[in-house]
């Protein structure tokens, strides 16, 4: 008689009674079926039924049928009388995925649109089924039995692979022990998996019994003769890791790769206060334990790389690398490798760390297909170091976050895309000289996400800039305060800087000239944006007034679109703002770049009269130099020149009106340029085509405007690069002053960062009845 393998004495030895038992139900169940039911299946099985031929019923088995068949009955009735809504909330109940929390708080309802499938995209949050003993027993017999005949297709396709795995790791055939380990890794509330070390005391008792003895070879008696432990677990030392790293490098071996991964799972749960299970090794050293994730980080890939090699499509393209008999083999190394460094990864708190481990793991994206759990919350984990961490640690967490939404398909890089733009709305609630260039890095970073896929960009931002219309359609009709501060907050301005840059850059190609599916959104952006503008017409939000402007002078220069803006700049001038005397103060200058209003104590000041005449003064300047080599630029500063000359002649602002003075010059001079260049035109005004491609090759920069703003643009960028170095400056010395405080708040956790941001929120949108009262006025004049 042939020798029993060492599969079927497991089985017959943990699960052979419960399986038994589960059929005898279950055939008890088909005969009570067939008997409330002699019409579909004939007298005969009804007769054999209540007779009970097959011998195994008995009385007390009938009575614990019946109260089976009472329990279903009242579990079925109970489901009858629930509602569809008590139905689905009774199955979400038993998901173990905590909600998201909502941010309609943070931004007054601006992501509610999107996060109502949060949950889909970036979590995955099902229902998990609670399995009996015996269930799990079959699932895991099935699953060894389908991985069995998946290792024997791959001895028949690859007899070479299979060949190797039987030369240099032959446990990897078998499916017990640390295999097991780690195929039950993740799965612990599934299935009530044993610790490792039981595990590995049940296999050495089952090559007891195998006849005859296996004989350990030189290496295998090298490696556990003199290995020291701690209750009698192994301890990881140094010269393990490196018999192990030089396994890797040199000979690609599984078998190292397998335990060097079981000692990474301890070491990367060996802070975890929470986690009462054994480990099939210990760590004791913390130079062991640097130099263990370092190996694992860096030769881990490598090996699976070199049994799993990247096959390309007949289109180029690279093949998925989750099929295959090969992968199957590998399965619960890749994942145990995944797992354990996303575990790792979000333990961490040393930045350079942080940054090596994420760096490291950007090599293993393409195998990240066959897992979308942890794929998923990878990314979210990104996101969210792409929004908290250093310089260094937000650039690599963005471009790995760029590498899965380019590798893992179209999903991942729609979870991407609305992630990204969720996590930048959430961080800019404030804006100050500490998180202004985290915002702008934020900014350049989720333009460059949406160049990848134009139509997917046009479907989010379609939806996106939808969302800030209806905040600022509430806005015009309830004209209530709580509606105006749903748009005037920092969150709604850095969306539309956001959109704006977006847009400018990708709506049209710079290569060709054509337009992308992106340039429809143009017309819903500019008018949000003048809509948000003229919201409240006053002197207290000329920031805000002057920051969106900017925005579009920035579209119009990237996709060549006219947008006029000149009105809205020289409506400024003709404020009572700027007509009546301003007094003189002690006042610093107000930094327009971060305030979207201005504070009471400017009102009426000669400081913000100066500082508001200067910012239209540039925008003027950098507006009109844009259309300096148009067609239509003689006609277009007619309004201008006309407005500026009378501000010119009412204005006390000595220093104002000699810039006006320079810009109405430079207006004429440019004007008459062009009317030369019109007049040696040989086509007429019908000529669209040739209309358009007047001056079209003409430097701008060399017109007689171009050239002024040239070396007004040259003085801007000086000046505010010394502002730069002196918010550096002023930013160092207050986090050397708030160090502590913020360690302090930093170890109480994120209510404290809420509370602030709320504060400052407030703070910054609080609105005055005189604000109100103008407001009023204004809507009633129009």
């Amino acid at each position: 008689m042939a020798k029993a393998k060492k599969a079927t004495i497991k089985f017959q030895k943990n699960h052979l009674k419960t399986a038994i038992e589960q059929r005898r139900k279950k055939q008890k169940a088909v005969q009570q079926y067939k008997k409330r039911n002699p019409k579909k299946f004939g007298k005969g099985a009804a007769a054999a039924a209540a007779n009970g031929k097959d011998g195994s019923e008995s009385d007390g088995r009938e009575d614990e049928e019946e109260d089976e068949k009472a329990g279903s009955a009242d579990e079925n009735s109970k489901v009858k009388d629930m509602g569809v809504d008590e139905f689905f909330n009774n199955e979400l109940e038993d998901s173990d995925e905590e909600p998201e929390e909502s941010d309609d708080e943070d931004f007054a309802g601006i992501d509610t649109i999107v996060e109502e499938d949060d949950g889909s995209d970036m979590e995955a949050p099902t229902p998990k089924k609670n399995k009996s003993p015996a269930e799990k027993a079959k699932q895991a017999e099935k699953e060894a039995a389908s991985k069995k005949l998946t290792l024997d297709a791959l001895k028949e396709k690859d007899p070479e692979f299979y060949k190797y795995l039987q030369q240099n790791d032959e446990e990897l055939l078998n499916f017990e022990g640390e295999m097991e380990d780690l195929e039950s890794e993740g799965e612990d509330e599934e299935m009530e998996a044993g610790s490792d070390a039981e595990m590995e005391d049940a296999e050495e008792e089952e090559e007891e019994e195998e006849k005859p003895k296996k004989k350990k070879t030189k290496a295998e008696k090298e490696e556990f003769e003199d290995v020291e432990t701690m209750d009698g677990i192994p301890v990881v030392t140094k010269d393990m890791v490196a018999a192990w790293q030089e396994a890797l490098v040199e000979k690609h071996s599984l078998r190292a790769l397998r335990r060097i991964l079981l000692a990474f799972r301890a070491g990367a749960h060996l802070h975890d206060g929470e986690d009462d299970r054994t480990y099939a090794y210990k760590i004791n050293s913390p130079i062991v334990f640097n130099k263990l994730v370092v190996a694992v980080l860096k030769y881990t890939i490598p090996t699976l790389d070199y049994h799993l090699p990247t096959q390309k499509t007949a289109g180029g393209k690279a093949k998925s690398v989750n099929s295959g008999s090969k992968y199957t083999a590998l399965q619960p190394l890749i994942k145990s490798f995944l797992q354990n460094t996303l575990f790792l990864l979000k333990q961490l708190t040393d930045q350079d760390m942080i940054y090596f481990v994420v760096r490291e793991s950007e090599k293993a994206i393409r195998y990240l297909a066959g897992f979308p759990r942890i794929a998923k919350d990878l990314l979210k984990h990104l996101l969210f170091l792409w929004s908290t961490g250093s310089d260094r640690v937000r650039i690599i967490s963005f471009l790995t976050v760029r590498t899965m939404a380019l590798q893992l398909g179209a999903a991942y890089l729609d979870m991407s895309l609305k992630g990204a733009y969720l996590t930048f709305v959430r961080y800019a609630k404030t804006t100050t000289i500490h998180t202004l260039p985290n915002i702008h890095l934020m900014q350049n970073c989720i333009a460059q996400l949406y160049g990848l896929d134009h139509e997917r960009a046009y479907q989010h931002g379609f939806v996106y800039i939808r969302q800030l219309a209806i905040h600022l359609r509430n806005a015009v009709m309830v004209k209530s305060k709580e509606s105006f501060k749903a748009v005037y907050n920092w969150q709604y301005l850095h969306c539309l800087s956001l959109w704006s840059q977006v847009i400018a850059t990708h709506a049209v190609n710079n290569k060709t000239g054509q337009t992308t599916p992106l340039h429809p959104l143009i017309f819903p952006l500019v008018q949000v944006s003048l809509g948000a503008l003229r919201l409240i017409p006053t002197s207290t939000y000329y920031p805000l007034r002057f920051q969106i402007l900017r925005n579009l002078i920035q579209v119009i220069e990237n996709t060549g679109t006219f947008i006029p803006l000149a009105p809205y700049l020289l409506e400024v001038l003709e404020g009572g703002e700027m007509k009546r005397p301003g007094r003189k103060g002690t006042l610093k200058p107000l930094e327009w770049d971060l305030a979207y209003k201005s504070g009471k104590e400017f009102k009426g000041t000669r400081v913000y009269q100066d500082g508001t005449g200067e910012q239209v003064y540039e925008l003027l300047v950098e507006y009109f130099a844009l259309f300096s080599t148009s067609i239509s630029f003689p006609e277009l500063v007619i309004p201008a020149i006309v407005q500026l000359k009378r501000f010119n002649k009412k204005s006390s602002l000595t220093k104002l009106t000699k810039q006006f003075q320079a810009l109405v010059e430079k207006l004429e001079q440019n004007a008459r340029f062009i009317e030369q260049e019109r007049n040696k035109a040989d086509f007429a005004p019908s000529d669209a085509t040739a209309v358009a491609g007047f001056l079209k090759h003409q430097d701008k920069d060399k017109t007689p405007l171009g050239s002024y703003w040239k070396g007004i643009k040259r003085s801007i960028v000086a000046r505010r690069k010394m502002i730069e170095e002196a918010r550096k400056d002023r930013a160092a010395k207050s986090n050397g002053d708030d160090d502590d405080e913020g360690s302090s708040r930093r170890k109480r956790g994120g209510d404290d960062d809420d509370d602030d941001d709320m504060d400052l929120e407030d703070d910054d949108e609080s609105m005055d009845e005189d604000d109100l009262e103008e407001v009023q006025d204004d809507y009633d004049s129009e």
